[in-house]
């Protein structure tokens, strides 16, 4: 049985609960595959929701197999074992697996989401109230989040987050991001790190607004008020601190980050219900539409992509905001297959 990396590259929930050494990793607990999975996680994160549900799958056969929960004494003695016995030589922890074999199954069962999730979250034991939640949305959809820590998240279109359920008591905030989200971080908790991780970039708040847009791999960050810090996860880029009015954007060509300046209002004004355009190009707008609801814009003359527009535009949704579009612009804007055709 394969156990590289490059061999699950591509795995279903389905193919990873039905693979062997998958199932031996929830089985078992040896310290090799927990250091396996855990590190195959943090390179696919974009992996994390087929390899959670596939874990929850193998779990509800075992339990249909007769395998019951335990009480929680026998949790909370188990759990003290293995975490005093994970800081020993491999060998030893081995044999003491060795001993106690069908305890540390069913304990792996119990356990395993919980193991999962705390590598997330700096490695430590999540408390026996909290979960992994995710938060999605669909296309042309926006939905505000109202995190445990007062903090607010804006998600837009066709995008997701992950994030622990206790996020407001533990002592560092880590949430992941598929798609684009505007973020506005409690004032009250700001001493404690708040993290984004995206595209194997990690964005540290230092304070307190910014946009981030991860629908490709080009990642943009955007910040409104504050500053931030932007770096790989590699950490083989130098990090960038940004300041308010700058925009950060992974050069994918180059492997490398760059800073420019911009207007913010460009990349906020959507949350608000509006969209704030001063002597814009067309061509940029439908970038930003491309960013934002994730449809592709087709020009009939090249022309077009050269007309502004100044206006603050007020929009609820995309098709508000074509109708307002044309109108102003005196222009034949109509949506097909999810693109938008743009002629006179």
């Amino acid at each position: 049985m394969k156990n590289d990396y490059s061999y699950f590259e591509g795995f279903t929930e389905e193919q990873f609960a039905e693979n062997e050494y998958f199932r031996q990793w929830i089985l078992f607990a040896e310290i090799d595959k927990e250091e396996f999975w855990n590190s195959y996680l943090q390179k696919n994160p974009h992996q994390q929701t087929a390899i959670f549900n596939a874990r929850k799958k193998v779990e509800l056969s075992l339990t249909q197999q007769g395998i019951q929960p335990l009480t929680a004494e026998e949790r909370s003695a188990i759990r003290h074992n293995i975490y005093k016995q994970i800081n020993q030589p491999v060998k030893s922890f081995n044999s003491l697996r060795q001993k106690s074999l069908p305890l540390l199954k069913v304990a792996a069962v119990v356990f395993g989401i919980i193991l999962m999730t705390a590598y997330f979250f700096n490695k430590k034991p999540l408390t026996e109230t909290s979960w992994l939640v995710q938060q999605s949305t669909g296309i042309k959809e926006t939905k505000e989040i109202l995190l445990a820590d007062s903090s607010v998240v804006i998600l837009n279109a066709n995008s997701t987050i992950t994030y622990n359920s206790n996020i407001g008591s533990n002592q560092t905030r880590d949430i992941t991001l598929a798609g684009n989200a505007f973020f506005k971080i409690s004032k009250k908790a700001d001493r404690r790190p708040f993290t984004v991780h995206t595209n194997s970039i990690s964005i540290v708040v230092l304070g307190t607004e910014f946009n981030v847009d991860a629908r490709s791999k080009a990642t943009a960050i955007v910040l409104v008020t504050g500053k931030v810090k932007v770096s790989t996860d590699d950490n083989k880029l130098t990090a960038l601190y940004m300041s308010p009015g700058e925009k950060v954007q992974l050069d994918t060509l180059h492997h490398k980050l760059m800073k420019s300046t911009t207007n913010p209002l460009l990349y906020s004004a959507w949350t608000e219900g509006k969209w704030n355009f001063s002597s814009t190009s067309l061509l940029d707008i439908t970038k930003l539409i491309y960013e934002y609801y994730g449809v592709e814009t087709i020009f009939h003359k090249e022309r077009l992509k050269r007309l502004k527009i100044s206006a603050v535009i007020p929009v609820t949704d995309l098709a508000s905001f074509i109708n307002i579009l044309s109108k102003t612009l005196n222009l034949k804007i109509t949506e097909q297959q999810n693109q938008l055709h743009i002629q006179f």
